[in-house]
């Protein structure tokens, strides 16, 4: 699996960070962890969304024992539990009293394959921690990403959003999305977690065609975003689906799987790389580091735009949007 890595993209490529703010979810474990530590490596601010504060401070501890003496990083917990989108509000208020600048922000936390659970709001599992609750973050923290992104001291193309998702989007059955029944309560496990997938994507297309780059010449203003997919790595969420998969054990045994630092280099690249094209804004990226095609609901512009007034309409009627 190493092959994929070794002609393409690393972190040690990354210019300086110094200076600038990421926020990474579920950034204490596994590829959400590999992605702060790699900031950090660059002297960023990372925080690092989770909703353990003990699990954080473990996750910052382990990274500023990696960092040089003369690193200037420096590492935060911020509180967010996505089965409970008050903690996403509250969290985004914190966040705003500290900082005025944000110039990544990395919706890495998600679950898989998990039972059937309703949140705190009323919602399935897999819809509101994969899906959801990144929406809400990603709407609470726009006005900031968009200062940012027009001061004169910030270099065109270096606001970014970057989703992860994944390849089982193109299971998605029907619609793509179950409006009738957005949470499945009959549907399988993976039905649920290939929605939340397709979700993600749609998101990121919106966004492009929202706030992403415009035509040939780069403008102040511009957020760059991408939709990550990172493979098959050997995380805590992978091994989680593998435990009840005879295929997915198997893989994972024989060493197919990616380690967690080389499935992280999709969002690394696309959050603060250079080498990230402004062409390559609103797509999507597959190991190694590569623009790929999306296919099937993935492609349909009116499922993204009825997706985006659903959810808004959804968020304003639990009260976290206007």
């Amino acid at each position: 699996m190493g092959t994929l890595y070794k002609m393409g993209f690393t972190p040690e490529s990354l210019l300086d960070l110094s200076g600038r703010v990421y926020i990474v979810t579920g950034g204490n474990a596994g590829l959400g962890f590999e992605t702060a530590k790699a900031l950090s490596l660059k002297n960023a601010k990372v925080y690092i969304g989770a909703r353990s504060a003990p699990k954080a401070e473990t996750a910052i501890s382990t990274i500023q024992s990696c960092l040089p003496a003369n690193s200037t990083a420096s590492l935060h917990h911020l509180p967010l539990d996505h089965m409970d989108l008050s903690t996403v509000a509250a969290g985004v208020q914190a966040f705003l009293t500290q900082e005025t600048v944000l110039h990544g922000l990395i919706l890495n936390a998600g679950i898989m394959c998990t039972p059937y659970e309703l949140s705190a709001n009323g919602h399935e599992a897999h819809w509101q921690t994969n899906y959801l609750a990144h929406f809400l973050l990603t709407e609470l923290l726009m006005p900031i990403l968009q200062a940012t992104a027009l001061r004169d001291d910030v270099p065109i193309g270096s606001v970014r959003i970057v989703e992860l998702t994944s390849a089982a989007y193109m299971w998605a059955s029907g619609a793509g999305i179950a409006f009738e029944a957005i949470d499945l309560p009959h549907g399988k496990p993976f039905d649920r977690y290939v929605q939340s997938k397709l979700a993600n994507i749609l998101h990121v297309r919106e966004l492009q065609a929202r706030i992403g780059p415009k035509g040939d010449t780069p403008q102040r203003g511009e957020i760059w975003i991408a939709a990550i997919h990172p493979g098959l790595n050997d995380t805590g969420l992978a091994a989680s689906y593998g435990a009840s998969s005879l295929f997915g054990r198997t893989i994972i045994k024989l060493g197919f799987a990616a380690k967690p630092e080389k499935g992280a280099y999709g969002a690394i690249l696309a959050a603060a790389s250079n080498a990230f094209p402004r062409s390559w804004s609103g797509c999507y990226i597959v190991p190694p580091e590569k623009k790929s095609t999306l296919y099937r609901q993935a492609n349909d512009h009116n499922l993204q735009e009825k997706l985006w007034a659903w959810t808004e309409d959804e968020l304003k009627r639990l009260g976290f949007l206007r």
